[in-house]
């Protein structure tokens, strides 16, 4: 499936709609609480504290979107927001041992791993969701071709991993791809970086996809073997060898990351670019669930509710690059770091976790 997206925004004409909203004494300028929240607001309260586990949230946008969350709810300055953030692949492997031990440490999560989910929430994992702000995600959520599982897993924004390159080094000063292809040429030898597909759900379901376009990935990474790359899978390691230069060029990274990693260095703000693939780009859709015995289930499923909000929305596109599937929103004009794409969603995201132990393994093949 594939949409166009315009600066990572899904635009719709479909107008937002009428939402029953009740303003909640003491909350900031602008805010609205739905009613369903306002027991939840409550009892977050006496819980005092949330903990959500993920790849994504850096400490810098944690330092603002913790706060954010509080504010919005009037939750008070004692409240508690901690952030968990490991990778793909660590993430799951961290919830399903709490699972398997039926004590958990972390209140709720948010990953690419819609297999996961699903089985989850057939085991009754998860906590029910009653959220009245679902309904303004859902029908961009299944045009862009997402994962979702009502009431107990929603999928409120999701990413996609573009080319990132310094102009600044030797030989690539009129490096400009327009396939991905051509971010493994032979002329690249020595400068690349392979993203790691045996730690990373998310690389893995962005070969899959792009496989189900018709890209030849065989063929990819066997031009990518020959270039001798780097093996990494964090995307901020990566992002600090095209920085230096060690390693000028990576196929798969994360948009946000640029902003992040040139934060005070002006100068390298005209050097490293970003680029898109006609190919298409897989747009990977972080589910989103609270946990059945998590010890602050309330203000794990107020959390949730947050990330629907247009303010969480906005947040999650400045800070981290995200697209959200909300009705009648766009992204920010002054972020400059995000471009238009042609976005891909899997056929199936369930059938292609199944794949991922065959397209891990020939991957290992190739590049151990």
């Amino acid at each position: 499936m594939q949409v166009r997206l315009r600066l990572f925004a899904l635009r719709t004409c479909a107008s937002v709609a009428t939402l029953a909203v009740l303003a909640l004494s003491g909350s900031p300028a602008g805010a609205q609480v739905m009613p369903h929240e306002e027991k939840l607001i409550r009892e977050a309260k006496k819980e005092g504290s949330v903990t959500i586990i993920n790849p994504i949230l850096a400490d810098s946008t944690e330092r603002v979107f913790g706060p954010a969350f509080i504010k919005y709810y009037n939750l008070g300055d004692g409240f508690k927001f901690n952030n968990l953030r490991k990778g793909t692949g660590p993430v799951v492997a961290q919830v399903r041992q709490e699972i398997q031990a039926k004590r958990f440490t972390v209140d709720a999560m948010f990953v690419n791993s819609p297999a996961f989910f699903d089985a989850a929430a057939k085991q009754g994992v998860f906590l029910k969701l009653e959220s009245a702000r679902w309904k303004d995600h859902e029908e961009g959520m299944k045009k862009a071709g997402q994962y979702f599982k009502l009431p107990y897993v929603v999928t409120p924004f999701a990413y996609t991993f573009v080319p990132v390159w310094n102009s600044g080094c030797p030989g690539m000063e009129n490096f400009q791809p327009k396939s991905i292809f051509d971010t493994v040429a032979p002329a690249l030898k020595g400068k690349t970086i392979a993203s790691d597909l045996t730690r990373s759900l998310t690389y893995t379901n962005t070969t899959i996809g792009l496989k189900e376009t018709g890209v030849d990935m065989d063929k990819f990474f066997k031009m990518l073997k020959a270039t001798n790359p780097v093996i990494e899978f964090r995307t901020e390691p990566k992002m600090q060898m095209v920085l230096t230069c060690e390693r000028p060029i990576d196929t798969w990274n994360l948009a946000a990351r640029v902003p992040q990693a040139i934060a005070g260095k002006p100068e390298l703000k005209d050097k490293i670019k970003l680029g898109t693939y006609s190919e298409g780009h897989v747009m990977l859709g972080n589910q989103m669930a609270a946990f059945e015995g998590a010890p602050h289930p309330n203000a794990a499923k107020l959390l949730i509710e947050f990330f629907l909000t247009k303010e969480s929305a906005d947040l999650m596109a400045r800070y981290e690059g995200m697209y959200s599937f909300m009705k009648g929103w766009t992204i920010p004009k002054d972020i400059w770091f995000m471009k238009e794409v042609k976005a891909v969603g899997l056929k199936d995201w369930l059938k292609a976790g199944a794949q991922h132990k065959t397209v891990r393994g020939e991957w290992q093949k190739m590049f151990r």
